[in-house]
């Protein structure tokens, strides 16, 4: 495809000088395009434009989160340095973004037990995380190098992560259902600098593949419907039910029958046979078998078979959890057919406060039967956690296969009729080891029930689906190879910032940048006690040097705050990330427990007049008292308060403190 060239920096400009010159150049606040990770530059050649891009943001910001976060954009074509979309609405330098295929899957067709076998996964399953660098038209194009191979032909999107400095969720944050129509949902993408603090869950629950339809036949039947492939949409009468939905697409004639389409459950199999349960990483269970035995009746186990198991390729490729396969139906309608597959949650952050709530991607229950076969359960889906720093606070991480369907045989006697296998568990990964405090859930889903029946011959249960897994010290797909893409007119472009405090109780401030040709100085800022920026140094440029360090000797007991200014050779200022680094002299305070609930104590030399304040995030003043008499150890009660972050201060000693239930 072709590339078009790189787009104007003006708009992006204009924004940052408005936030940097205009609010306060001396105040810590940062200024960013719809991301809080990349700071852009700014000039001061735009002045008078400045009131038409009012957006900028305190850098301590938390922001508060709820439905969903996520943009979706069809991929149309695709190259090693820049995606076409169908839109790109809501996109702009600086946002990470999710490339991923959802389909593409080839399998066998043939009419025999070998129908859904997977011949190979093509690209399908194929993600990485990348950075866009600019935009033009209805292309983007990335700041690294596209790492996998995709075919557009197969459903490709791109997911725009919801990215926040803090995050607070007050209310259920959802992936939009996948909709096989448009080739695009099935993910919730999330990335915080600092804490994710979860008041409400973090769900992708039923919204992977599509669990098949529950299509009510009429009531002509057969003992010899045994085949594996049907056109279900055919309802006189549907001689095999709707498949689920999996990594591979089939056509109308094929949407039928026992067969299991790679990861989707097959459908039950006229007369009443149970479909199958979807999967993962592993194979979703089979559904239950006709055993009714009235004479002249329509009997015959054809259940329909559980979805298979897919390869993740040596952790290269993710999948939403495959569809339950639908019951067959021809007496009572039912709520739903085959459950949904669970969805894909990434959630890279520094630090995760868990108050009790849970992130889950599971697949749904299958349908129930009433006289009729019961739907399988859908599979569970995939978690990525890559969180650096800690966990805090009870959190539950699921990725559970959904039940089979159970069937009611309504005590008619000797009719008996087939339940819903269950769904395959999901899979989770860790970049580390799994935390202490972290509960993980990754169970397949339980067979459903048959109930009521009255004589038959021997039954035909269906069955559990397989346990899902829990992966350790994995690293989510991600390019580090630049891209040429971005080489024209390309802005400053910090790899990496941070502020390390040292065994000597110095601070380490390193940093790396991706193009020094373009850099005239280096300065590293830190906010005063007057909480303005002052300048710790100024550094000079080595042209081929891209990673340098500096130590600030002498940090403030507390709280340090630093950033790196960057003057580019066009006298463009580029600022990175704040980092926080908290100094503890054993002169100074430790406040325990942290996190807490009811109390802290605080520890040090309190002498009388000392002035102790808990305020929220948004600096809101909760307590203060001021000591009357001097001791070492004081306990703070705590009033009722709201799960999450808030700061204690000990006259100029400042430390956060995380509040759990």
């Amino acid at each position: 495809m072709g590339i078009s060239p790189f787009y104007s920096l003006r708009l992006h400009r204009i924004l940052a000088f408005y936030c940097t010159r205009i609010i306060n150049p001396m105040r810590p606040v940062n200024c960013y395009l719809r991301k809080a990770f990349l700071l852009t530059t700014f000039s001061r050649s735009w002045l008078l434009s400045f009131f038409l891009f009012p957006t900028c943001f305190v850098f301590s910001q938390t922001t508060n989160i709820d439905s969903i976060v996520n943009s979706y954009h069809k991929v149309l074509a695709i190259s090693t340095t820049a995606a076409k979309l169908d839109n790109v609405t809501g996109l702009a330098y600086g946002n990470t973004v999710l490339l991923i295929q959802m389909k593409g899957a080839n399998i066998s067709t043939a009419f025999n037990s070998t129908f859904g076998d997977i011949n190979s996964l093509n690209s399908a399953g194929n993600y990485e995380v990348a950075t866009i660098c600019s935009i033009s038209h209805d292309t983007v194009y990335f700041f690294n190098q596209v790492l996998s191979t995709y075919d557009v032909n197969y459903s490709v999107q791109l997911v725009k992560f919801g990215e926040y400095y803090s995050a607070n969720v007050t209310d259920s944050v959802k992936a939009q259902s996948w909709n096989n129509a448009t080739g695009k949902g099935g993910v919730l993408a999330i990335k915080v600098e600092q804490d994710l603090i979860l008041n409400a869950p973090l769900f992708a629950d039923s919204t992977g593949y599509n669990g098949g339809n529950a299509l009510i036949s009429n009531s002509t039947c057969n003992s010899f419907t045994n085949g594996y492939v049907y056109d279900a949409n055919f309802a006189s009468p549907q001689l095999g039910a709707f498949k689920g939905e999996g990594v591979a697409d089939v056509i109308a004639a094929n949407s039928g029958g026992r067969g299991a389409p790679a990861n989707g459950g097959g459908g039950g199999n006229n007369h009443n046979n149970g479909g199958g349960g979807g999967a993962n990483l592993v194979a979703g269970g089979n559904g239950g078998g006709n055993y009714t035995t009235v004479f002249g009746a329509c009997t015959g186990d054809y259940h329909g078979i559980g979805g298979k198991a897919l390869s993740n390729a040596a952790g290269t490729k993710i999948f939403a959890g495959g569809g339950g396969g639908a019951g067959h139906y021809n007496n009572n309608p039912t709520t739903h057919g085959g459950g949904d597959g669970g969805g894909i949650i990434i959630v890279i952050a520094k630090n995760i406060i868990g108050n009790g709530y849970k992130i889950s991607a599971n697949g749904r229950v299958g349908g129930s039967g009433g006289s009729d076969g019961a739907s399988g359960g859908g599979a569970g889906g995939t978690v990525i956690m890559n969180v650096t720093n800690s966990y805090s606070g009870s959190l539950s991480i699921e990725a559970n296969g959904g039940n089979g369907g159970n069937t009611n045989n309504q005590s008619i006697l000797n009719r008996c009729y087939g339940a819903g296998g269950g769904g395959s568990g999901g899979v989770i990964y860790f970049n580390g080891a799994i935390p202490g405090g972290i509960t993980t859930y990754d169970t397949a889903g339980t067979a459903g029930k048959i109930l009521s029946s009255n004589g038959c011959g021997v039954p035909v249960p269906a069955s559990d689906g397989t346990d899902g897994s829990v992966v350790t010290n994995y690293s989510y797909r991600t390019s580090v190879t630049p891209s040429s893409g971005c080489a024209i007119t390309l802005p400053v472009r910090i790899i990496y910032f941070n502020a390390i405090l040292n065994a000597d109780k110095k601070v380490k401030l390193e940093w790396d940048i991706a193009n020094p040709e373009e850099v005239s100085s280096f300065t590293i800022e830190k906010i005063n006690s007057f909480n303005n920026w002052t300048e710790l140094q100024t550094i000079s440029v080595q042209t081929n040097l891209h990673h340098y360090e500096i130590l600030d000797n002498a940090p403030a007991a507390g709280e340090n705050i630093y950033r790196l200014r960057i003057k580019a050779k066009d006298n463009s200022l580029v600022y990175s990330i704040q980092k926080r680094v908290v100094l503890k002299f054993n002169d100074q305070f430790s406040f325990y427990p942290n996190p807490a609930r009811n109390k802290i104590m605080i520890s040090g030399k309190l002498n009388a007049g000392t002035i102790i304040k808990l305020t929220d995030i948004t600096g809101r003043e909760i307590k203060k008292i001021i000591t009357t008499t001097s001791s070492s150890l004081l306990e703070l009660l705590l009033p009722s308060l709201d799960p999450g972050i808030y700061f204690l201060r000990v006259n100029n000693y400042t430390e956060k403190i995380v509040i759990l239930r």
